[in-house]
């Protein structure tokens, strides 16, 4: 009897962590034993591309630190090895497969003094991606901009904080690459353009260009539906 009450409470405290998880969206970022973790499990399906972007606040400035080699496996936890400081704020980016896409809200680190157990997920050693045959590329890994991307609200957003001191200017583009329309100069260090100047829900190309110069070519996503 006394066996099985302890084989009893085991799978109670197994369960009971393991349902501490949080599954995106929600996903957790702490700091245990030195070490700074995020992870999640995960529930989606038919994912092309998973990024964990880091910021010194909550809103802006966010910048890609790791990309999933695995995007569609069901548990994860990555160990940020790269952070100054412990006052950072985290959100996972998510791509699917066709145009969707989603941000999770930010979330600050936070201090957890309790024991770690990792989520259950297959070891990338044994984790089983798609064979690349000869002379076949694997898909590049797209890299939302920090200077020109898609806010909460659906709209393009602007962010270049040293806009009075430079001479910016963007020229905006439709998914095949024709001319939209053209910002000669840009004045305001974050500004937001409304999402009816892009005419319809897709993919729009832009070139940022800082006194003359390239200073960046990417792609944001506009949709209706947010």
């Amino acid at each position: 009897m006394k066996k099985l009450f302890l084989l009893f409470a085991a799978v109670i405290c197994y369960g009971l962590l393991f349902a501490q998880i949080d599954t995106l969206p929600k996903f957790s970022a702490k700091k245990r034993n030195g070490e700074i973790i995020i992870s999640w499990s995960s529930a989606f399906k038919s994912v092309s591309q998973i990024n964990i972007q880091r910021s010194k606040d909550s809103t802006r400035n966010f910048s890609t630190i790791h990309s999933l080699p695995n995007p569609n496996v069901k548990g994860y936890s990555y160990t940020d090895k790269t952070a100054r400081n412990d006052s950072g704020y985290y959100r996972v980016f998510i791509l699917f497969e066709g145009s969707n896409y989603l941000f999770t809200p930010s979330k600050r680190l936070v201090l957890d003094t309790s024991t770690y157990i990792p989520p259950a997920t297959i070891p990338f050693e044994k984790q089983k991606f798609p064979e690349e045959k000869p002379g076949i590329f694997s898909k590049p890994v797209w890299v939302p901009s920090v200077y020109i991307f898609t806010g909460d609200d659906g709209n393009a957003v602007i962010n270049l904080p040293d806009a009075a001191a430079k001479k910016y200017s963007i020229k905006f583009m439709k998914e095949d690459g024709s001319f939209l329309f053209l910002i000669p100069q840009v004045k305001e260090t974050y500004l937001t353009l409304d999402k009816v100047n892009f005419l319809k829900s897709g993919w729009y190309m832009f070139e940022l260009m800082e006194n003359g110069q390239l200073k960046e070519k990417n792609k944001f996503l506009i949709t209706r539906d947010n």
